[in-house]
């Protein structure tokens, strides 16, 4: 059985809402979400991810450069891609885009935005959540909080009882 995990992670740290014409879609990351997102690819880094790795991201600039900042930690290059259904998803969508996951890839990483992103990593840790390990997620899924599921099953059965909640990175 080939080992996989799942990353969930919500963007850094962001600035208010623009006023602009351009709208919440270009809101950036504030100087503290960068440094978060930075710390969190340390961390990551120290993982050592089996590859190949797929990064799927929501098309919004904090997301954009929240998958910078932690990928640049990374030791091997890898490229996000952009989904626009990531903005606005729902947790149905979320788990559209973890079950068509080709099976090739032994780790996936959505970058998303809250609720469904949390909704999600809640979804997944279930009874995990009353453990001290995930004590950081019993208020909420707070900006630049990445979860680590591990799995032996194929991308297209991912749910509660075919993950393992192992450990939740926060900066």
């Amino acid at each position: 059985m080939t080992e996989r995990l799942l990353l969930i992670l919500r963007h850094a740290e962001a600035g208010p809402h623009l006023y602009s014409g351009s709208g919440d879609i270009e809101r950036p990351l504030t100087p503290m979400g960068h440094q978060q997102a930075a710390r969190i690819g340390a961390q990551l880094a120290k993982l050592e991810l089996p590859g190949p790795v797929h990064v799927l991201c929501s098309p919004a600039r904090r997301t954009r450069e929240t998958a910078e900042g932690v990928l640049s930690a990374l030791p091997d290059a890898t490229v996000p891609q952009l989904e626009s259904n990531l903005y606005g998803a729902g947790l149905d969508t979320l788990y559209g885009f973890i079950h068509a996951t080709p099976e090739d890839i032994r780790t996936l990483l959505l970058i998303g935005h809250n609720p469904a992103i949390g909704t999600l990593a809640h979804d997944l840790a279930g009874p995990a959540l009353q453990s001290d390990t995930f004590a950081a997620l019993r208020h909420g899924y707070a900006p630049a909080t990445l979860t680590v599921f591990q799995t032996q099953e194929d991308w297209m059965n991912i749910r509660l009882s075919s993950v393992r909640a192992s450990q939740v990175l926060t900066p």
